[in-house]
C-alpha cells in the first residue's frame, strides 16, 4: 500500500473539504477554481487523444467548453424569477445556445481542411473532448450550485465526500482483499471485491451525513432511503466513470493522464469518477429530491 499516495489524497482533500465548506458556492473564486480543474482536466484528455495518433483541436475544445461550463454558473445564478435572463429568455435558453456555437463552430472549422477526411476527424475528437470532459463536469457546477449561492456548496461537497470515499474504499478492500476481476482487460486491479468495498464505505458515509445534517442535503430534504440508493448507486457509477477513462488511457497505451500529483496521476485522473456521479445526483436530486 503507498502510505505517500495516501498522504498527499488526504491533503488534497482537506484543502477541498476547507474550501468547500467555508466559501460560498456564489463567489467568483469558486467559478475560477473549477474553470481552472475543468480546463486542465479537458487539456490532458485531447492530449490522450493527440498521444494515441487521434485528432483534435486542443485549445479549440478547451475553450469551447470552458465557455459551457462558465455558462452554465451564469445559468445557474441568473434562474431565478427576479433575474434578467429568466424574465426575458425560457430557461436554459442562453446556455444551450452556447453549447450549439460550440458544437457548430467545432463543425465549420472542417472547411479550413483541405482534406475533408482529416478536418471531419478532427472535428469528432473535439467534439468528443468537449462531450466527455467539459459537458459532465457542468453537472457538477450544477450540483455544486443547487442550493443557497450565498452558503457553502454542501452538495458538491456531499458528492465529492461520497465519490471519493467511495473511492477510497475500494483501493483499500481491492488492495487488501480482491480477488475476482472487474474489468481484467480495461483495468486488471479492479475487482468486485473493491466495489463492494466502495459500497460500504459509501453507504456508512451517507447515513452518517443523515444523522449529523438532520435529514438535509443542502436545502434538500434527505431520508434513509436517499441515503442507502445513493450509497449504493454513487461507488457502482463512479466505478463506471473510472473505467471509462482507464479504457481511453489503455487504447493509448498511457498510465496516467499527467504525472502533476505522485501517486494520483492527472487532474482528469482525480475527477473520472465524479464526470459520472455528477450527472447521477444532479438527476437524482430533480427526480427524488425537489419537493
Amino acid at each position: 500500500m503507498d502510505k505517500k499516495r495516501i498522504i498527499i489524497g488526504l491533503s488534497i482533500a482537506s484543502v477541498l473539504t476547507f474550501l468547500m465548506c467555508v466559501v460560498p458556492s456564489g463567489n467568483l473564486v469558486c467559478l475560477m477554481a473549477l474553470l481552472a480543474i475543468g480546463g486542465m482536466a479537458t487539456w490532458e484528455f485531447f492530449n490522450l487523444l493527440v498521444s494515441g495518433g487521434m485528432k483534435a483541436s486542443r485549445k479549440w475544445g478547451t475553450i469551447a467548453g470552458l465557455l459551457f461550463v462558465a455558462a452554465t454558473w451564469v445559468y445557474m445564478l441568473e434562474s431565478k424569477e427576479t433575474s434578467f435572463f429568466y424574465q426575458h429568455l425560457p430557461p436554459d435558453t442562453v446556455l444551450w445556445t452556447v453549447l450549439l456555437l460550440a458544437v457548430v463552430s467545432v463543425f465549420f472549422r472542417i472547411l479550413a481542411y483541405p482534406d475533408m477526411r482529416n478536418g471531419l476527424e478532427n472535428a469528432l475528437g473535439t467534439l468528443l473532448g468537449v462531450m466527455y470532459v467539459p459537458f459532465l463536469w457542468s453537472f457538477f457546477i450544477r450540483v455544486f450550485l443547487s442550493g443557497d449561492p450565498t452558503e457553502p456548496a454542501w452538495s458538491g461537497f456531499y458528492l465529492l465526500l461520497c465519490t471519493k470515499m467511495a473511492d477510497s474504499g475500494g483501493y483499500f478492500i481491492g488492495t487488501r482483499f480482491g480477488k475476482h476481476k472487474l474489468a481484467p482487460v480495461i483495468s486488471p486491479k479492479k475487482s468486485w471485491e473493491g466495489l463492494v468495498g466502495g459500497i460500504i464505505f459509501c453507504v456508512t458515509v451517507n447515513i452518517l451525513w443523515l444523522f449529523i445534517s438532520k435529514g438535509h442535503l443542502g436545502s434538500f430534504d434527505f431520508s434513509f432511503g436517499d441515503a442507502i440508493t445513493l450509497g449504493v448507486l454513487i461507488p457502482i457509477v463512479g466505478t463506471a466513470g473510472d473505467l471509462v477513462e482507464s479504457m481511453f488511457k489503455r487504447a493509448v497505451d498511457i498510465k496516467d493522464s499527467n504525472t502533476m500529483v505522485y501517486g494520483l496521476g492527472g487532474i482528469l485522473d482525480m475527477i473520472d469518477s465524479i464526470l459520472f456521479t455528477a450527472p447521477l445526483l444532479y438527476i437524482y436530486i430533480k427526480f427524488a429530491l425537489v419537493n
